[in-house]
């Protein structure tokens, strides 16, 4: 993957994860309901209009085609070469995304117990947002990836909902491919093509994201393949794309989604289209210019996004909390928002950004250990019929999106 490209997604990572955190933290501690009744600085309008409900889902929608293209995309390059690669590949999504989601969850259920006790499951804990979502089926399923699929997602913590879904892209998405790998045996493609079509019709049965996440993933993954973009110009493709946003901020939402409710469906399709345009656009641009993505900060900020978009959730319900206590009710972050509120929004999303940044060095930074040691733990094996491998398969180095959003990987 050219340079520049790699560094295109590792900004896309952290901006994308800092603005799903802003969309949290506006709607748990800002009230703009007076926006469009009352005059507000420049600054304010900036605010809602970029850190809203349909631009943050887009950022998800972003994380979706990126986890396609990288890991969806490396399954593809392995289909092409002369040896197995499930155990690797496997060894590589398992740890990617366990090293961060097990400790996550364990991390909610700690923070949210603690919330709980010291405000006796009431306030902001007992909303409708909440309810029944502290139960041990919860908690259970979402280590197995089951959240906002077959179960409630566990505890405050709602991003982790994107990652159920691409989890179980990383595992059918190769097992469906399996009949195009000729290295391995009629039997072993068979049996993994059938695994892989039954887990996508279990996990297709409850209404769910599932689906037609599955779909804009399977757009990145495909684009890998794509011998051009559709628009040449990186920078035209990049007006398209905001212009595209800009449209999708105005009209997918409220009563038009009420009268339309395929619209948001419809807009996330286009969006990953011409998002993943873009990206290719920059794939095949000059390798020069665009310096500002070249900048060694974007790779330490994109390096703790994903722990940042899987823990900073539970943090905010329980400072909202303290918060309600502080004042006695909800009243104080029901008003309409004044200098104090912006200030301790600005506040908490620090602290979050601390914590994600500190989870991310006992979790994230420690993958390729945890690499190696399933690796060391996990005897070789691969389908029953396959060939013995001849040589250790590519590594790919793939987000988890949410991430994305969410999740969803990257993330």
């Amino acid at each position: 993957m050219p340079i520049i490209l790699s560094q295109f997604i590792e900004v896309c990572r952290w901006v994308g994860a800092l603005l799903v955190l802003a969309v949290h933290s506006s709607n748990v501690f800002v009230n703009l309901a007076d926006i469009m009744s009352a005059p507000h600085s420049a600054s304010v309008y900036a605010w809602w209009f970029f850190v809203s409900f349909e631009l943050g889902h887009q950022a998800v929608v972003g994380f979706f085609v990126m986890s396609g293209y990288l890991v969806g995309g490396a399954v593809l390059a392995h289909l092409r070469k002369p040896q197995p690669f499930l155990r690797e590949y496997l060894i590589h999504r398992f740890a990617r995304i366990y090293i961060v989601i097990a400790p996550a969850i364990l991390l909610t259920l700690v923070v949210d117990w603690a919330g709980n006790a010291l405000f006796d499951g009431r306030g902001f804990y007992a909303t409708a947002d909440f309810k029944d979502h502290f139960r041990a089926a919860s908690f259970f399923a979402t280590f197995l990836n089951l959240q906002q699929i077959w179960v409630d997602y566990f505890g405050t913590n709602g991003p982790l909902w994107s990652l159920a879904c691409e989890f179980w892209y990383y595992i059918t998405f190769p097992l469906l491919l399996l009949p195009f790998a000729r290295m391995y045996s009629p039997l072993a493609r068979t049996l993994g093509f059938a695994l892989g079509l039954a887990l996508v019709a279990l996990l297709s049965v409850p209404k769910s994201w599932f689906l037609l996440g599955y779909a804009l993933w399977a757009i990145g993954a495909l684009a890998t393949l794509a011998p051009r973009p559709l628009i040449r110009s990186r920078w035209i493709s990049l007006g398209v794309y905001i212009a595209l946003l800009i449209a999708i901020r105005f009209l997918v939402r409220g009563p038009y989604l009420r009268a339309f409710p395929a619209l948001q469906d419809i807009a996330d399709l286009v969006s990953a289209i011409v998002f993943v345009n873009f990206m290719i656009s920059i794939r095949f641009g000059p390798s020069e210019g665009w310096a500002p993505l070249r900048a060694d900060i974007h790779k330490r900020l994109a390096d703790f996004s994903f722990s940042l978009y899987c823990v900073h959730t539970p943090f905010l319900i329980l400072i909202r909390s303290f918060v309600d206590r502080w004042h006695g009710s909800d009243d104080w972050v029901r008003m309409l928002a004044t200098p104090e509120h912006w200030m301790f929004m600005g506040a908490t999303m620090v602290v979050a950004i601390v914590i994600g940044f500190l989870f991310s060095r006992l979790t994230e930074a420690h993958t390729n250990a945890a690499r190696r040691a399933l690796r060391k733990a996990l005897p070789a094996f691969d389908l029953p019929g396959a060939p013995e491998p001849q040589g250790q398969a590519a590594q790919d180095n793939g987000p988890a999106v949410a991430r994305a959003p969410v999740s969803r990987e990257a993330r």
